[in-house]
């Protein structure tokens, strides 16, 4: 019974979401395109308000555990596994080429296997990833965030704030 529902999400959500970007891929990276994809997408995630942008090259993996809110914009060559399943508040931007990644390998006897640990991500209403960010599985990220290109987000962050690094840490203000 497992087996048929992971075949019957792979036709009904997954393979649309992947001929979609493949028949849009030949368009620019534009306001109006990204705007057709998301709204093209729109019937195959969880839940989606308006206004969604995708841009080109994104992966959407477990489409059905993705949440999003109004106005979020996904952009170009993102990667997003929603396997424990993730939550986009209004207003969430994920900048160029970053990967949201809500499951984690297991590692047994010392050695990396298939088996995965999913856990929820959510990210807050106005929060803005810069590009190449990294968001891992079981992360909460408040409202308002600014998250500073390139950091890699480990652990949860409180609203209002600007994170930056590898693991990301609050900046200081001077």
């Amino acid at each position: 019974m497992r087996y048929i529902k992971i075949i019957i999400n792979f036709l009904c959500r997954e393979t649309p979401i992947h001929l979609i970007n493949l028949i849009t891929a030949l368009l620019p990276n534009h306001l109006i395109t990204n705007r057709i994809r998301g709204g093209l997408m729109r019937p195959f995630f969880g839940k989606c308000g308006k206004r969604l942008q995708i841009g080109k090259g994104v992966i959407l993996n477990n489409p059905g555990n993705l949440f999003l809110g109004d106005d979020c914009y996904i952009s170009h060559y993102c990667y997003v596994q929603a396997k424990g399943k993730v939550y986009l508040a209004d207003n969430v931007i994920i900048g160029p080429m970053s990967v949201v990644a809500s499951s984690n390998h297991v590692f047994e006897k010392g050695v990396v296997t298939n088996k995965g640990i999913s856990k929820p991500i959510s990210i807050g209403k106005g929060t803005w990833c810069g590009g190449h960010v990294v968001i891992t599985s079981g992360v909460n990220i408040g409202e308002g965030v600014v998250v500073y290109a390139g950091a890699v987000v480990t652990k949860d962050v409180h609203a209002n704030c600007k994170i930056a690094g590898m693991p990301a840490h609050p900046l200081s203000l001077r």
